[in-house]
């Protein structure tokens, strides 16, 4: 990944999910690794973090799609390249939190399999937290 495409990852997740801590370059550097990206050029187009948690499960954190390329289809597509990455690390069960207000999130998440399974209140952001979850593997896949 380069500086660049870090930079603008940064900006992204940022502009488009109301954090309590920014995210500078440095930190996406960091953490490269957990990045899935499209690109269209140098422009990004879409990312989503997808860390490994537990030996069984992964979680996916701020899927941001550019607004220039709202409406075509870059949500489910970054999100299916996220839980790609899951699988071959072998997860079992993917999860992420959703602020309750964030309608769209809860749309594309519910749309492609996950299921609300809890929701708690954050007291730093103040903000309800939802919690979706869903099964990458039949309980028979070994």
């Amino acid at each position: 990944m380069t500086k660049e495409t870090a930079q603008q990852i940064a900006e992204l997740i940022n502009r488009r999910n109301g954090l309590s801590a920014k995210y500078t370059s440095d930190k996406v550097l960091s953490d490269k690794d957990n990045y899935v990206v499209i690109l269209d050029g140098n422009e990004l187009v879409a990312c989503a973090e997808s860390k490994k948690v537990q030996w069984y499960q992964c979680e996916i954190c701020h899927v941001s799609v550019n607004e220039k390329f709202k409406g075509q289809g870059k949500g489910p597509e970054i999100l299916a390249l996220a839980e790609d990455k899951a699988k071959k690390q072998g997860a079992r069960i993917i999860q992420c939190t959703i602020r309750d207000d964030n309608r769209k999130s809860i749309r594309l998440f519910s749309a492609n399999g996950y299921e609300n399974v809890n929701r708690f209140y954050n007291a730093v952001t103040r903000n309800t937290v939802l919690v979706f979850q869903k099964r990458l593997y039949d309980s028979t896949d070994k």
